[in-house]
């Protein structure tokens, strides 16, 4: 007996022992992930299961129970206090599975780490949608609600009215929160929040509402001098007996003229020269190009006994200023300017620059049928001093071997301090030395506090925005401590008065160095001296002044 078998019923058939033979692929994503997260409840979160977990959601993009494991690898690193992690995976199941069941618990969640990140409108925002989902919990609902109310107390809190008493530890901080400069606004607020103890140390996620007694206002400056006017007026008629801010040069002319018509005491984190005056209520802690330009013109001619100097700048504001600082700080301290070039801000080649710089002379010769060309620098210069960002100086630098020049030491600004310039430029910018006005890695007791406390609030290494930001409000509040034991009732025009000559009169160890203001308001700390050592951004030792 001869039985035909056709094509449809071999199909039929593969199919048929696929359905009632072979498990699930749901059933196999199933056991796969139980086996993990039954590690990690047992051990709890591990590198290795962590590892595990992450390789799962990796290999599965799309599985029926993916969204769970993201769930659950956002709420180890919000524990760990990796909030940036922890939130990127949030957005990802939110937009990878909007229908999942874990869908309000990751509005919170991001919601979440984003207040922890200082993103303070990124997290008004996701936890309203938390309030406004059908879909979450009456838990989730109120750990929402009272979260946004600190945020609102934060950032958009009344203060009591100067009528019925004055609030001493209430400052304001007028910030871009808005807009292009968005970023840098938030990045100084994450600052100025750890000064004031907003962030309970060690918190969990039912932590976060401010210190009893301790208020920072915000307001928004804007991106122009009546927009930082109206915010400076704000915080005015709110009581505040101080300010930090603004931050960029384009909105604090306005703000710190305003500032001194209704004496309020102010530190103004911005690089506009003519900002802090000689016993006024403006102050200015930040790094300014003269401050950089004085800093590593005196270590170069003092401590490594540099002499003869050139300037290989670029025709911009940040290289000209920086240009012309660091040639008065030279003269200054009786060395001598060599030679100074400057070049487009977006040029690429750099030939003319410097053999023009070093007078290189080039000479010709057949060698056999090569023709060889041999450059000799003929000028007698110590150290090259290039006012640029990190990407043109790893373009320069190479130029310098190419011509033969040796022995030659290299200096810069803030602009350098990147580990992309070590990538980009390699061998050929080791040992450079340049200024910066923070470092996150330097053993000075005040920056080691300031990066342990912020990263073990934030989840990252701070930069020099969130630094200044910082040290402005501790000082604030530092001296405010200085003149008030106990809160009372005096008039606000006399507290005030009182706050400035304290500002004027405080000093701190700061996440910035030791900090205090001269008679012109402008702040006197050292900056941090780095170089390019076996590979590495390290800091120098100084000496004492």
């Amino acid at each position: 007996m001869k039985i035909r078998v056709t094509a449809a019923a071999v199909s039929f058939l593969i199919l048929r022992s696929i359905i009632f033979a072979a498990p699930s692929w749901s059933e196999t994503y199933r056991e796969r992930l139980f086996s993990v997260l039954n590690d990690i409840e047992k051990a709890g979160p591990t590198d290795k299961n962590t590892s595990a977990l992450e390789d799962f959601i990796l290999s599965h993009p799309s599985s029926p129970v993916t969204d769970e494991a993201i769930s659950r690898i956002a709420s180890i690193y919000t524990e760990k206090k990796d909030f940036k992690k922890a939130s990127d995976y949030y957005q990802k199941l939110l937009e990878n599975f909007p229908a999942s069941p874990y869908k309000a618990e990751s509005l919170y969640g991001l919601g979440y780490c984003r207040y922890r990140m200082g993103d303070m409108g990124g997290a008004r925002k996701t936890l309203k949608e938390v309030l406004s989902n059908p879909d979450s919990t009456l838990t989730l609902t109120v750990k929402a609600q009272a979260l946004l109310s600190a945020l609102e107390e934060i950032e958009t809190g009344e203060i009591e009215t100067v009528e019925k008493g004055v609030r001493r530890t209430h400052i304001g901080a007028i910030l871009p929160l808005k807009g292009e400069y968005s970023s840098f606004g938030e990045n100084a607020l994450r600052g100025i929040l750890l000064a004031a103890n907003i962030f309970p140390e060690g918190g969990g996620e039912g932590g976060g509402r401010p210190q009893e007694g301790v208020e920072v206002v915000t307001e928004d400056s804007g991106e122009d001098e009546e927009s930082a006017r109206k915010a400076m007026e704000k915080l005015s008629n709110a009581g505040v007996v101080g300010v930090v801010g603004p931050l960029l040069s384009a909105t604090a002319q306005s703000a710190a003229n305003l500032a001194r018509q209704k004496s309020i005491p102010s530190i103004v984190l911005s690089q506009k020269e003519g900002i802090a005056g000689r016993g006024d209520y403006v102050f200015r802690n930040f790094l300014t190009p003269k401050a950089q330009a004085k800093a590593i013109a005196s270590y170069a001619i003092r401590t490594l006994g540099l002499r003869r100097f050139a300037v290989l700048y670029p025709e911009n504001s940040y290289g000209t200023e920086l240009a012309l600082r660091f040639k008065e700080a030279v003269k200054k301290n009786g060395a001598a300017i060599a030679g100074e070039v400057s070049y487009a801000a977006e040029k690429k080649d750099f030939s003319s620059e410097l053999k023009t710089l070093f007078a290189v002379k080039m000479k010709e010769e057949l060698r056999g049928r090569r023709r060889i060309t041999e450059y000799t620098p003929t000028a007698g210069i110590d150290a090259l001093f290039i006012p640029d960002y990190y990407t043109t100086v790893a373009q320069i630098a190479p130029y310098l071997a190419y011509y033969n020049v040796k022995g030659v030491q290299l200096l810069g600004g803030n602009g350098w301090d990147s580990k992309e310039l070590l990538r980009l430029a390699g061998d050929s910018i080791e040992g450079a030395v340049f200024a910066d006005g923070f470092f996150p890695g330097s053993k000075r007791k005040g920056t080691e506090e300031f990066v342990g406390r912020f990263r073990k609030t934030f989840g990252y290494t701070p930069g020099i925005l969130e630094a200044e930001g910082y040290d402005s409000a501790t000082i604030m509040l530092s001296s405010i401590n200085n003149i008030y034991a106990n809160p009372g009732g005096e008039r606000l025009s006399d507290v005030r008065e009182a706050l400035k000559g304290s500002i004027a009169n405080t000093a701190i160890e700061g996440a910035t160095g030791s900090i205090r203001f001269d008679s012109g308001g402008e702040a006197v700390k050292e900056l941090f001296i780095l170089k390019v050592k076996k590979g590495n951004i390290v800091e120098v030792e100084t000496p004492a002044p």
